[in-house]
């Protein structure tokens, strides 16, 4: 399969994902995952190469650029306190499950610490998609002069 072929397979597995999940009430997320492991069993995309310059140039940053739409500054600031420290702690505990994982299937400590933090860093797009659903709600903060 040509890369650009494999784009446009890529494309509108996508759109159809994203279609799927909203109409379902399933985080588009999930359903894309699901769609890449289906993808997965397709002997024809076993062989596709897609160069990383091609996911660096042409999805990234549409991802990013929609997210920076998307995203509101004023909640960002409400709520930094709770975001940097949930941030913080589930990276250290995805790169530390990765590592885990890594080194329980054959990896010495080094290389898997090292796919541990590749592993670790949070898709912002995903957060944003999940931020959004009616039954995942990022939390409020208590009325002025109530806990915080």
């Amino acid at each position: 399969m040509l890369g650009l072929e494999l784009v446009v397979v890529l494309g509108v597995a996508v759109l159809v994902g994203n279609v799927v999940g909203q109409r379902l009430g399933i985080a588009p997320p999930v359903v894309l995952l699901v769609t890449g492991v289906l993808l997965g069993f397709v002997p024809a995309v076993w062989e596709a190469q897609l160069p990383p310059d091609v996911v660096l140039l042409l999805f990234l940053p549409v991802l990013l650029y929609w997210e920076s739409l998307t995203t509101s500054l004023r909640e960002i600031r409400t709520n930094l306190r709770g975001i940097l420290q949930l941030s913080t702690v589930l990276v250290i505990l995805t790169a530390w499950a990765v590592a885990a994982a890594g080194h329980a299937l054959g990896l010495p400590w080094g290389p898997a610490w090292v796919l541990g933090a590749a592993m670790a860093p949070t898709d912002a797009t995903a957060v944003g998609v999940l931020a959004r659903l009616p039954w995942f709600r990022c939390p409020r903060r208590a009325a002025p002069g109530g806990p915080s």
